[in-house]
């Protein structure tokens, strides 16, 4: 899983390095191209839910591997890209595909039957992987640019996916469950019975040995309740306190005078931060609990924003060397809080559909994050008012985390 999420989430992160060579050929705005991102994540928010449900039909492996085919398609056919509606179609649609297969809900699943104790350390671990893949493959795609062109680049990348991911998931993605029919095992586990009492059909009933196994939640009982609706919109203000940085970062960057492949650097750097975020934040929830650790982590966001603020006014190396630092230390983080949570809330049989209906929010932030940060920038030449209300999401999103506590018995 590690490995998995590291070329996948390397490979989806990377389109910050790609966008100044795509504005440079097409000359197309940034709110537009950016915008493909956009789309990507909208089509994830819708497809979540979509993936929930084929998950705990088909189980996690499956799906994984069809995120691979779609992803890796994604990469190949970007290098063919002549106008905005393939960038649109390759990008948002079918690599949306793909990384919704290779996404958190899927590979949640697969964690939270895994492991029972310590998910938050679990997921932390397995989640640091997204970091990893973006320290190197964001320094890679920008040698690869310079050494080969952008089409060039993205066919690498995508071939490369292909290759690391096919035997990987097909060898490792197994599911721990044992395989059997839900629908009709309950029935005949409570006409059996245990000690002979008869039921209300004439079927023996089971009579509990210990203490009788706690309901497993369904997505209507979710939906009803408080920490459902609190953890949706922090999966909704989390990609709008990141996504319109991340995206423009490199970009960003450059326009201050870095040399390009610095600002790939950096931008790898903060995916290596994140890797380290996420394994100590999946540490932190066990032990502090997940609002308190989401609070820390964007606290780190927001300290990370502030210092690309600062660069604006001094564009010293320093700044950006400090946003790299703790912005990656909070980039991701969130995740692996809210599947740790969300596991020990709603986990259960019904526990994909329940995580994809919580990604919907993650997939409207998502959408919303890199087209605002273009938006941003092609109406006032600056990505100031960016930084501001990446802040001003972070506080948001925390406020949420406390909401969504489980309340003492």
């Amino acid at each position: 899983m590690w490995a998995s999420l590291a070329v996948a989430n390397g490979l989806y992160f990377s389109f910050s390095v790609f966008l100044p060579p795509l504005v440079e050929e097409f000359r197309w705005s940034r709110a537009l191209t950016s915008g493909a991102l956009s789309l990507s994540t909208v089509v994830q928010g819708a497809l979540a839910p979509v993936a929930g449900l084929l998950v705990d039909r088909l189980g996690p492996r499956r799906v994984i591997l069809a995120g691979v085919g779609f992803l890796s398609a994604a990469a190949l056919l970007a290098a063919t890209v002549r106008g905005p509606w393939e960038l649109y179609l390759y990008t948002g649609l079918l690599g949306a595909v793909g990384l919704v297969g290779l996404g958190p809900v899927p590979m949640g699943v697969l964690l939270s039957r895994w492991f029972s104790q310590r998910r938050g350390r679990a997921v932390g671990v397995a989640f640091s992987g997204m970091g990893a893949g973006v320290f190197v493959t964001g320094p890679l795609a920008q040698w690869l640019i310079g050494s080969f062109g952008w089409r060039a680049a993205t066919a690498t990348l995508g071939a490369g996916a292909l290759a690391i991911l096919l035997p990987l998931v097909w060898l490792g993605a197994h599911d721990p469950r044992p395989r059997r029919n839900e629908r009709s095992a309950e029935p005949d586990e409570a006409a059996r019975g245990i000690g002979g009492v008869r039921g209300e059909w004439g079927s023996e009933a089971p009579r509990p040995l210990l203490s009788p196994e706690p309901p497993h939640p369904t997505l209507s009982g979710a939906i009803g309740m408080r920490a459902f609706w609190a953890l949706w919109f922090a999966y909704l203000f989390t990609p709008l306190a990141v996504f319109p940085v991340t995206t423009h970062q490199v970009a960003f960057a450059i326009d201050r005078g870095f040399q390009p492949f610095l600002a790939a650097s950096v931008f790898g750097v903060m995916g290596l931060m994140s890797s380290i975020g996420r394994i100590s934040f999946g540490f932190a929830v066990d032990r502090l609990g997940g609002a308190l650790a989401a609070t820390i982590s964007y606290g780190c966001t927001a300290a990370g924003a502030l210092a690309l603020l600062a660069l604006e006014g001094d564009p010293r190396v320093g700044w950006l060397v400090a946003y790299a630092l703790v912005f990656g230390l909070g980039f991701g983080a969130r995740g692996p809080i809210i599947t740790a949570m969300a596991s020990d809330l709603f986990g259960g049989r019904r526990f994909g559909v329940i995580y994809g209906a919580l990604s919907i929010g993650n997939g409207i932030g998502g959408a919303i994050g890199p087209w605002f940060g273009g938006v941003v920038h092609d109406m006032t030449g600056s990505y100031r008012v960016v930084f501001l209300s990446s802040v001003a999401f972070c506080a948001c999103g925390s406020a949420c985390f406390w909401l969504a506590r489980r309340r003492a018995p």
